[in-house]
């Protein structure tokens, strides 16, 4: 009889796996980088956490969610391989931002949610603690741009 190798808890589309499993897919500095995100983000306002389903681009992931919205203000990517952050962002706010100050690797992630390409999605590879403190200005900067009354 052949034996199957175990599905990760991260690709289990019909297993949904709590946070600290998806935690423990990451390894050595990617697992700090994992804590700071997550503390991070928390520090922002009030953020649930929930664990999404993304398909076969980013399985389950940790979507931090606001109260009342039904898309995520960021993503939490548990890859074993290459932990990543992502975030949904609209061109009005993207419009606002001053990209120029960002790092370079902050705003080649922020490139597919511009014109012309056809998706929302920025995302970063933030395998290390000072990578996610290098993305943190932009998601808290959405996070107050959604917290501000409209005009």
């Amino acid at each position: 009889m052949t034996k199957h190798a175990a599905t990760s808890p991260w690709k289990d589309q019909f297993n949904q796996p709590l946070p600290d499993d998806l935690r423990a897919l990451v390894t050595g500095d990617a697992k700090k980088a994992f804590d700071r995100a997550r503390s991070r983000l928390h520090a922002l306002g009030e953020l649930s956490e929930d664990v999404q389903w993304f398909g076969d681009c980013w399985y389950w992931s940790l979507a931090f969610m606001r109260e009342g919205s039904d898309e995520p203000l960021a993503l939490l990517i548990p890859s074993p391989e290459d932990f990543q952050m992502a975030a949904p962002l609209d061109h009005d706010f993207l419009s606002q931002l001053s990209i120029r100050r960002l790092k370079r690797f902050v705003r080649d992630g922020l490139e597919l949610a511009m014109p012309p390409h056809n998706t929302r999605w920025a995302f970063w590879s933030t395998p290390t603690t000072g990578a996610v403190e290098d993305v943190m200005p932009v998601l808290k900067n959405k996070y107050a741009w959604l917290s501000s009354p409209p005009d």
